[in-house]
């Protein structure tokens, strides 16, 4: 029901495109400085070009201080595909739900016969990028738990690995991705025990001898896959190619199956390729690692979906901040889908299903995105979240809806620090390092790029105290989206200039809302606006 309304309302806004687009070529001439007919006239000029290349443009822009909107477009309620904008609800909603202090964790532990791990939805187990900052590498974890049942006297375990996930329900794969997206990293599974990003990473590397095989090096190193093929070494650079497919399916026994191939002149890699069922390859790999560590496992490996119980050996634990960080930072689509499925799960629990029953699912994934929103006062008319990450083309939000949200968190959630701190910057981190660079550590924001459609939705902040909150979305794009990226960022500079043409704005006037002195303090605003 909720679907059909919102994609109902989509199509009827395309119409209200058609009768907006005037606001886009509104004419600066007749504006005065500083109102908000100069902020039209040239967010608008800005955006024009895409309008006019048929691309379904809709564009909000609220006052930060006051929480009133400055600019909207007409299409402002229409329900647009967000891509990965998608990834501000799914965080906003788990941020709310479980705290800044929460951690997901993975249990070891022990019953009878059997070693077993415990999901609880953590997708940041073995992720390169978390366990760099930690000094650490994906396989550390396999150290410490091999030292963990050394100091309990385990050096053999006679049953299987046994891998539980009763957190999460349904497929491991959204069924509206597509085919081609489920053979990338960025279409990666997830379940309740994830592993690397749910991938194996291929490194290749030439030989010294130009013609003979280059090696391939692999992360994990064994466990749960086979890798097919062979590759040669070149000295020739303009024959460098090294080719890495996946087979959409595991083989009989359950592994999955990649092929290598090409030629290499140089170190290429490492390249990801995303696994078929995520829990079956964590135990293969624990198996596989314990192994070559000294400790034999005589079974096999099994997942099982209901709960046991069993004497806890060790544990990995990540913070939910630090997945925040990923998700929005850089856009990690796997994690995403944790969130969503773990938002579900909370969601679940608070309406009173038993916690041994509660299964996080992307249905009541959304159920929890609409609950929290309607809980801050934001019409969910045009909401479809179909998955946490916006990969799937059936999501649906409106810009008001992400203006909205993004106003909340920033004047009046108890949280909003930290779901500022969750966002990639302009030209300091994420997929926002490398646009906007003359507003460097001044846009917070959220990238989208799916087929067909560009968004960016954040803040952007003024030396002067001041801030905004904008919305972008582009739908129905021709061609690359690197010309939308580019109006974008023109729109967001348009928005900072207006910005920066009011007066100065003392931080700890009793006009400026504490959250938002706050913000302003986070992202180093601190004695320009004092």
């Amino acid at each position: 029901m909720v679907c059909e309304a919102a994609l109902k309302r989509y199509r009827s806004g395309k119409t209200g495109v058609v009768i907006g687009l005037a606001w886009l070529f509104a004419s600066a001439a007749a504006a005065q400085p500083n109102d908000t007919n100069m902020l039209r006239a040239e967010v608008g000029k800005a955006l024009g070009p895409g309008a006019k290349k048929g691309a379904t443009v809709v564009v909000v822009v609220v006052d930060g201080l006051t929480g009133q909107t400055l600019l909207t477009t007409p299409n402002a309620d229409a329900a647009f595909i967000p891509a990965s904008n998608m990834k501000l609800v799914t965080s906003a909603t788990a941020l709310d739900l479980y705290g800044p202090e929460a951690r997901l964790t993975t249990t070891l532990a022990i019953s009878g016969d059997d070693l077993v791990v415990i999901g609880g939805g953590d997708p940041g187990l073995g992720d390169p990028t978390l366990e760099a900052k930690a000094g650490r590498t994906p396989m550390s974890v396999f150290d410490e738990w091999e030292a963990a049942l050394r100091r309990r006297g385990v050096g053999l375990i006679t049953g299987d690995v046994v891998v539980v996930d009763a957190v999460f329900a349904g497929p491991t794969t959204h069924p509206t991705w597509g085919d081609a997206n489920k053979l990338q990293w960025y279409g990666a599974p997830v379940a309740g025990v994830n592993f690397n990003d749910n991938c194996v990473d291929f490194t290749f590397l030439p030989s010294q001898k130009s013609g003979g095989m280059a090696s391939v090096r692999v992360l994990p190193p064994a466990g749960g896959f086979v890798v097919n093929g062979k590759v040669k070494t070149t000295r020739d650079v303009k024959k460098h190619n090294p080719i890495l497919d996946k087979r959409p399916s595991p083989s009989e026994t359950g592994d999955s199956i990649y092929t290598v191939g090409g030629w290499v002149a140089r170190e290429a890699g490492p390249y990801s390729k995303p696994v078929d069922d995520p829990r079956r390859f964590f135990g293969e790999v624990l198996k596989a690692a314990l192994q070559e560590r000294g400790i034999r496992v005589l079974g096999g490996v099994r997942v099982v979906e209901t709960p046991i119980e069993g004497r806890p050996v060790a544990s990995r634990d990540t913070p939910l901040l630090a997945v925040l960080r990923r998700v929005n930072t850089n856009s990690q689509n796997m994690m995403a889908e944790a969130l969503a499925k773990l938002n579900g799960l909370s969601h679940q629990i608070d309406q009173g299903v038993p916690r041994d029953e509660a299964r996080g699912s992307w249905a009541s994934g959304h159920e929890a995105a609409v609950t929290f929103l309607r809980g801050i006062g934001i019409d969910t008319l045009p909401l479809a979240a179909a998955d946490g990450s916006g990969l799937s083309r059936e999501n649906r939000v409106s810009a008001n809806l992400l203006a909205g949200l993004l106003t909340h968190m920033l004047r009046q959630h108890e949280h909003g620090e930290y779901f500022l701190d969750s966002l990639a910057v302009s030209g300091v981190r994420g997929s926002l390092r490398n646009r906007m660079k003359s507003l460097e550590g001044r846009v917070y924001g959220k990238t989208g790029t799916i087929n067909g459609v560009s968004t960016l939705s954040g803040y952007v902040f003024a030396e002067n105290g001041r801030v905004a909150v904008f919305s972008i979305l582009h739908n129905d794009i021709k061609g690359g989206s690197s010309p939308y990226r580019a109006q974008q960022d023109a729109a967001v500079q348009a928005i900072a200039a207006w910005l920066e043409g009011h007066p100065t704005v003392e931080l700890d006037a009793p006009s400026v809302p504490t959250e938002v002195g706050e913000a302003m303090r986070h992202v180093g605003l601190v004695g320009a606006a004092e």
